[in-house]
C-alpha cells in the first residue's frame, strides 16, 4: 500500500513562513511516516499491552464532553512519540452538551465505542494517523476507550505558545490527510485541541468520540484543518493513498457496531465521493473559512 510521504519530503521554501516554522521547533522538512510506521506486529503489541497493563493511578484531565482520564500503566512500551504507559482514558458516561450533536448521531452509540472504530478504520485505509486504541475495563470507571499517549503538542498550543499556526501551511500533506480522515468518518468536533501536531509536521487525529453523523448527514461536521483548505488541490499524495483504500475491507470494519441510522452506508458514500475529490470543495457550515 502506498504511505503518505514514502516517496518525497515535501521542503517548505524559503521566507518567513518556513522561519517560523523553524523558530516555533518544527524540523525543516515534513516527515514520511518514518515516525508513525508501526507494523502490524507492533500495533497489535501495543494494542496488547493498553488491554492488559496493571493500572497504577488514574488522574481527571480536563472537563471534556467524555470525561476522560490520563491513566498511568504498568509497562514501558514505546514507539517514538507514542507511549503506552500512559494513556487517556474515556468512559461511557458522556455530558451531551450540545444540541448540534444529540441531532446529529444515534446516541445509543457511546462514545469510546465511536473512539474504537474511529482507530479500526483509519487502520483499514492505511491512514496512520490514530494513536492505537482499545477498549477496557479501568478500575471503578469501568468500561471506556483507551488510547495511547502522544508526546507532542496539540495544534492549539502551537498556535498560542509558539507561535505558530498550521493554516499558513496548507502544503503538508499531513493536514489534508486529517481532513480528509474527518470528512470520511462524519467528524463533528476536529477544533485544535483534538489533534496533535509533531515537530516533523505529522498529525496525530485525537479524540474521536464525536463522529460518524446518521447516514450522512453533513449539517454539523467539523473540521478546523479542513476549512483551510477549501478551494486548495488535494495533496497528491493523500490522493494516492486514497486511491489504493480497500472499500471492502472498509466495509467489513463497519459491520456489526450496533448503528441503526444508515452511518455505515453514509461512511462508504463519503469514501467514494473523497476518492474523487481533486479540489477541496467539502460543503457544510463548519467548514467555511469565513466562520
Amino acid at each position: 500500500m502506498t504511505r503518505l510521504g514514502e516517496h518525497q519530503k515535501i521542503g517548505l521554501g524559503a521566507g518567513f513562513l518556513s522561519g517560523l516554522r523553524r523558530s516555533a521547533g518544527l524540523e525543516k522538512d515534513y516527515s514520511p511516516l518514518k515516525s508513525k510506521g508501526l507494523s502490524p506486529l507492533a500495533l497489535s503489541r501495543m494494542e496488547l499491552v493498553l488491554k492488559h497493563s496493571e493500572v497504577l493511578y488514574i488522574d481527571p484531565i480536563g472537563r471534556g464532553v467524555h470525561r476522560p482520564y490520563r491513566v498511568r500503566l504498568k509497562n514501558t512500551e514505546k514507539f517514538d512519540r507514542i507511549d503506552c504507559s500512559e494513556v487517556v482514558f474515556k468512559t461511557v458516561h458522556c455530558q451531551y452538551e450540545t444540541k448540534k450533536y444529540c441531532q446529529a448521531v444515534d446516541l445509543t452509540i457511546t462514545g469510546p465505542e465511536r473512539e474504537l472504530l474511529a482507530y479500526d478504520l483509519d487502520k483499514a485505509m492505511g491512514f496512520n494517523l490514530v494513536p492505537p486504541t482499545v477498549g477496557r475495563h479501568v478500575d471503578s470507571l469501568g468500561f471506556g476507550s483507551v488510547m495511547a499517549w502522544v508526546r507532542a503538542p496539540l495544534a492549539i498550543d502551537w498556535v498560542k505558545k509558539r507561535g505558530y499556526h498550521y493554516k499558513h501551511h496548507p502544503e503538508n500533506p499531513w493536514f489534508h490527510l486529517c481532513a480528509a480522515f474527518d470528512f470520511i468518518i462524519g467528524g463533528l468536533d476536529r477544533h485544535a485541541a483534538n489533534w496533535i501536531l509533531d515537530d516533523a509536521g505529522c498529525v496525530y487525529a485525537i479524540d474521536n468520540g464525536y463522529s460518524f453523523v446518521r447516514g450522512d448527514d453533513r449539517r454539523f461536521m467539523k473540521c478546523n484543518i479542513g476549512k483551510y483548505l477549501v478551494g486548495k488541490p488535494v495533496h497528491l499524495s493523500v490522493r494516492a493513498v486514497l486511491a489504493e483504500v480497500d472499500e471492502k475491507a472498509v466495509w467489513k470494519t463497519l459491520q456489526h457496531r450496533g448503528f441503526k441510522c444508515g452511518e455505515p452506508e453514509g461512511v462508504m458514500k463519503r469514501l467514494a465521493e473523497m476518492k474523487c475529490l481533486s479540489v477541496w470543495a467539502i460543503m457544510g457550515d463548519l467548514w467555511n473559512p469565513n466562520l
